[in-house]
């Protein structure tokens, strides 16, 4: 007996007298909210049962997604305590040793042992430089065609930035579910353990979960801090370990010494797994090498980039390989990255491994390798930003009559690209100790010295100096207009004829006519700086003098200290002005200081003699005086006494005054660009990004 299929069920919309294809219609539109219902429901559990998976993307799936994200990382806000390795103990906290043994029951209970294993990994520690060799390293992987997975701290924007799959920070959808899981499983089979484990560690849990996932070929693994205790090292079987350079940071946590730094650097050396280093101070490679010793493990110097050559028919000393990342320092991480790949290719023996061992046995630098090296992009290091709100340098003013509008797009088409560059541009790195702190200022102010071939102002000053103090300036020196700071001086005259000293020819627009080969303008140079509380601005802030005043290339405006928005003690931002400027007043002071002590670090500073800063009376300008606290821009009264620096209470109030810096200099068509240097800290660059629109 043949079964009858049931009746398709009524149509609420549909009335019995509707004509066939009226009902037709209203059954699909049903169909169609049905059909919508059902994606809404598979992504719900796609976001919570790892075996689901999206359907298809419909704005609908994305409002999901993104509520699911945001409350998944309201979740992940619980699992910051606040707490430092360097802080007191309490009697019933754990040391640090047995919180990172605890880890390992984590991995056991929750069945995630053997994935972590399982992983063939890339292990790097070091004290600076460690975030740009595993940059170069998975950039060198990607060019080979292995699927990558790049575990890097701190993110600069988004946690997501941790945890990258073939070079791309996971979805929001990825994280989202592998998130759930790892914390509800946590709080299920560790709930004796106190629950999901804190921040650094769940983040570190969580990025072998998405790797075990996503089923990586290589995982690259950055330290976050130190080594032999830090969660990444629960890898137990890497198939290479990386040292950058080390030098004296954490040293409440790590040791006062380099030794004592290097044997914490090196605890991620396992038996049977090269290691690698780049040069090292005497006592720290001594340190390593002992460690190396007591494991009966190799450890070798990563060779430098000039030892290969680029083979017999080109003799292309490999020191010229473009590398993605500004900065000579960035050799040595080029250098240690080339090194674990090949190590890594040769244990695990893919199928390019083959050509490229002989060909790096031979001294030459596969394509594929120099292809990574050249692409290797890493937000945050050396990064130069264009501001988006301003106008190239020689582009058309737009309040000009039509006609002058013609002709200056005419010239502006014909004039070199260097002629066009933006008004302002944001120089970002992440730089927080005192060597990255060096490499950093060598970097900018090589990089802003590159817009001019001599600097007017620079050889002005020197003149100066020789004629009245045998070489170094006076910090008191009377300058005219024309010498000053922008924005010291009440008006900037071109054609002073007091003022023997050349200018730049410059087209109607006020841009520097480059066709003349005449001299360019001088830049216009800024600071804007913050660090953390726990570490000493002088430190960090005296190789910047320091490389300003040897390499001629002086901040022309004061620097300006703001607090960031992005912290430690939290996943939101926090945009408001702040209240308390205490920290930021106080690298104030050591600005103003090591500016007085290093002459030609700050041209600011020569202004302080007119209005008697240094005077008796403890004013504005003296190097152990607080800034006003009672302005209404303090900024801006500190820049009117001439002094080095400022203290602003928020960064996009800083922001726009350096904004307003390059507008005047438009306005005034000097034809001078505005060059900022951000540093100090990763959490300031990252609040940089988000306000110039890049996160």
């Amino acid at each position: 007996m043949r079964r009858r299929c049931a009746p398709a069920r009524s149509n609420p919309s549909a009335r019995k007298d509707d004509p066939p294809f009226l009902v037709a219609l209203a059954t699909n539109r049903a169909r169609k909210r049905a059909s919508s219902s059902s994606t809404t429901l598979t992504l719900i559990s796609s976001l919570v049962r790892p075996d689901a998976r999206i359907v298809r993307e419909s704005p609908t799936t994305a409002r999901h997604v993104q509520a699911a994200y945001q409350k998944a990382l309201r979740a992940l806000q619980t699992t910051i305590s606040g707490k430092t390795r360097a802080a007191p103990k309490g009697p019933t906290d754990l040391s640090w040793e047995d919180q990172f043994e605890r880890l390992r029951l984590y991995l056991d209970r929750l069945g995630m042992t053997r994935d972590v294993d399982a992983l063939r990994a890339i292990h790097v520690a070091g004290t600076k430089g460690k975030g740009s060799t595993c940059a170069f390293a998975e950039h060198i992987m990607r060019e080979c065609g292995v699927r990558t997975g790049l575990y890097t701290s701190p993110h600069l924007v988004d946690v997501r930035e941790r945890f990258r799959i073939d070079g791309a920070p996971v979805s929001k959808a990825v994280f989202t579910r592998e998130f759930w899981w790892l914390f509800n499983e946590s709080r299920s089979r560790c709930a004796d353990l106190g629950g999901p484990p804190a921040y650094f560690r769940f983040l570190t849990l969580l990025g072998f979960r998405i790797f075990a996932r996503e089923k990586v070929e290589c995982a690259i693994l950055e330290v976050g801090l130190g080594g032999r205790l830090d969660a990444t090292n629960l890898v137990r079987a890497p198939a290479a370990c990386g040292v950058t350079a080390l030098g004296l940071d954490h040293v409440e946590v790590l040791g006062h010494t380099l030794a004592e730094i290097a044997r914490e650097k090196a605890g991620i050396f396992k038996p049977r797994v090269p290691a690698f280093t780049s040069p090292q101070p005497h006592e720290a490679m001594e340190a390593l090498q002992r460690r190396a010793d007591e494991l009966g493990i190799t450890l070798e110097t990563a060779p430098p980039l000039r030892s290969y050559a680029r083979g017999a028919s080109e003799r292309l000393s490999a020191d010229r390989v473009k590398l993605g990342l500004a900065g000579a320092h960035q050799k040595q991480n080029a250098a240690l990255a080339v090194r674990l790949v090949r190590e890594w290719a040769f244990r695990e023996r893919p199928a390019w491994g083959g050509a490229a061992e002989a060909e790096l046995a031979a001294g030459e630098l596969p394509e594929t390798f120099r292809r990574g090296l050249a692409k290797t992009e890493w937000w945050g290091r050396a990064q130069v930003v264009p501001d988006p709100t301003t106008d190239a340098v020689g582009d058309v003013d737009p309040d000009e009559s039509e006609a002058e509008n013609d002709a200056d797009e005419t010239r502006n088409s014909a004039r070199p690209a260097s002629a066009r560059l933006p008004s302002l541009v944001w120089y970002l790195d992440g730089a927080h100790t005192e060597e990255s702190m060096s490499q950093c200022a060598e970097w900018f102010c090589d990089a802003t010295s590159a817009d001019t071939v001599a600097e007017v102002s620079d050889v002005r000053l020197t003149a100066n100096a020789e004629t009245q103090t045998g070489g170094v300036p006076e910090e008191n020196d009377a300058r005219d207009a024309d010498d000053a700071p922008a924005h010291l001086s009440t008006s900037v005259s071109e054609t002073d004829e007091t003022d023997a000293s050349p200018k730049p020819t410059r087209t109607s627009d006020g841009a520097p006519d480059r066709a003349s080969g005449a001299t360019p303008p001088p830049p216009v140079r800024l600071l804007l700086f913050n660090c953390m509380e726990e570490r000493d601005p002088e430190t960090l802030l005296a190789p910047l003098a320091k490389a300003l005043r040897d390499r001629r290339a002086p901040l022309t405006n004061p620097a300006l200290f703001a607090p960031s928005e992005s912290s430690s003690k939290g996943l939101a931002p926090d945009t408001a002005a702040a209240e308390d400027l205490a920290w930021q007043n106080k690298m104030v002071r050591v600005w103003d200081d090591l500016a007085r002590r290093h002459p030609g670090a700050s041209l600011a500073t020569l202004a302080d003699g007119a209005d008697g800063a240094d005077g008796a009376d403890g004013g504005a300008g003296a190097p152990g005086a607080a800034p006003p606290e009672t302005a209404a821009s303090p900024a801006d009264s500190r820049a009117a006494a001439g002094v080095a620096a400022a203290a602003v209470p928020s960064l996009r109030q800083a922001v726009e005054k350096i904004r307003s810096v390059a507008s005047e200099q438009r306005r005034l068509k000097t034809g001078r660009r505005v060059h900022v240097l951000v540093a100090g800290s990763l959490y300031l660059v990252g609040d940089m990004l988000r306000v110039l629109g890049r996160a």
